[in-house]
């Protein structure tokens, strides 16, 4: 089957001209060539974040939530309103083990004009860390489940939101 389809294209190929074989194989290289980046840009993850959790006292806690973004990207702020981007948005699996105390704090986001919305944003650049307390409830070690969406932008487009998982683990307390 795979020989007469070679003969086929063979054939046809030794019917063009030297003008059409240039063109097609132009044509082809270039399909080819930007094919791959094409289906690169769609897996692209300009945010990466990073939980710890830092013991205050025997009691209470708070959870580092730290956003490494990529050069030119950004992220919003959890205020973030109107016509613009989704502001990031954080949840906490509840268990017996711990409570959340009051809403996650974010520092002070910088607010720029957008292009791409037309309107005032309310951003972050480069690194984020948000925090948010908790009150344990016990002793023991355990492990606290979340998610955080956000919405990563550049200058000219954005990605859609994204979902990441948060996972910190809470030690023992002596």
């Amino acid at each position: 089957m795979l020989s007469k389809f070679v003969s086929c294209v063979l054939f046809h190929v030794s019917k063009l001209s030297t003008k059409h074989i240039i063109h097609y194989t132009t044509l082809l290289l270039i399909t080819c060539y930007l094919l791959p980046v094409g289906c690169f840009a769609q897996t692209q993850s300009p945010v990466n974040w990073k939980c710890s959790y830092n013991a205050i006292d025997s009691i209470n806690g708070e959870l580092i939530l730290k956003a490494n973004i990529g050069i030119e990207w950004h992220i919003y702020s959890q205020t973030q309103s109107g016509d613009g981007p989704l502001p990031t948005i954080f949840k906490f699996e509840r268990t017996p083990d711990f409570d959340l105390v009051e809403d996650v704090v974010e520092p002070t986001p910088e607010s720029a004009y957008s292009d791409v919305f037309t309107t005032d944003v309310l951003m972050f650049s480069n690194e984020v860390i948000f925090k948010q307390k908790i009150k344990r409830n016990n002793k023991k070690a355990f492990t606290i489940m979340g998610n955080v969406e956000c919405m990563a932008c550049n200058n000219t487009s954005c990605l859609p939101p994204k979902t990441y998982t948060l996972t910190i683990n809470v030690p023992t307390v002596d």
